[in-house]
């Protein structure tokens, strides 16, 4: 196996940390959407902190996963990455030039996966 990359490591925090931010989050719609916003706004507070919970279980466990170097990571990562590429082109429609910031980080991050050293920690090369 490869030395993990610096990359690999900062990517791994980030994920970890945002999967926390999300399952912290989403524990605390559920909990105060079924509080404060009555029967219909606890469903959907509930329906949404549910689906915030399980992205940031599967961000933490991806962020491991950097750690571990599981091949299913990188593939996985590249899925997500593509997928929050597309949203930010999406999102420069919509919301404007704001959006232009996370296209270049998933830019970036995109084509570091690909590198031949990141690939061979995970096991693609």
């Amino acid at each position: 196996m490869a030395e993990r990359p610096l990359g690999v490591t900062i990517i791994g925090i980030l994920w970890i940390i945002g999967g926390l931010v999300l399952l912290l989050g989403g524990l605390g719609l559920a909990a105060l959407g079924a509080v404060l916003a009555g029967p219909i706004g606890g469903i959907i507070g509930l329906v949404f902190g549910f689906i915030l919970i399980i992205v940031g279980i599967i961000e933490i466990i991806l962020g491991v996963g950097c750690f571990k170097a599981w091949g299913w990571v990188w593939t996985v990562g590249v899925i997500i990455t593509i997928i929050s590429l597309v949203m930010g082109i999406v999102s420069l429609f919509t919301s404007g030039w704001s959006a232009i910031v996370g296209i270049i980080i998933s830019g970036i991050i995109l084509w570091y996966l690909f590198q031949a050293n990141v690939k061979a920690y995970f096991g693609k090369a």
